[in-house]
């Protein structure tokens, strides 16, 4: 893979990331804004927001046809990144108390490049420079 490739695959994760971090953030705000705990809104983002991911990775960022391989690998990469958000949400909000609105923002960012990793791996296998 040449170094365009690679910037070319980060511009639309960029996008695709942008747009399911958007959703995921706007669930667990609005979870929150309707009274709706951390704990069980993770759980509702993620089961929005992943297959939505899954589909738009490797439609429009890697290019790739879909398959249950595939898919199975961005559920490992999920269920690698669930417990991580988890425990970033955790820390905010019932550690140092800061509000959904800020966290939820804030753990996203956190776990953007884990979340690059993982999907280049689930979707196209390897990340290799000729």
């Amino acid at each position: 893979m040449t170094i365009a490739a690679i910037l070319a695959h980060g511009r639309r994760y960029l996008t695709v990331g942008a747009l399911c971090a958007l959703l995921h953030n706007l669930i667990m705000i609005g979870g929150d804004f309707v009274g709706l705990h951390y704990l069980p809104a993770t759980l509702l983002s993620f089961a929005v927001v992943t297959p939505l991911g899954y589909f738009l990775h490797c439609r429009y960022t890697f290019r790739k046809a879909h398959s249950i391989e595939s898919f199975l690998r961005f559920m490992t990469g999920v269920a690698i990144g669930y417990p991580l958000s988890l425990a970033l949400m955790i820390l905010f909000c019932s550690g140092l108390g800061l509000p959904v609105l800020i966290a939820a923002p804030l753990a996203t960012a956190m776990l953007f490049v884990f979340n690059y990793l993982s999907a280049h791996w689930a979707i196209a296998r390897r990340l290799r420079l000729n």
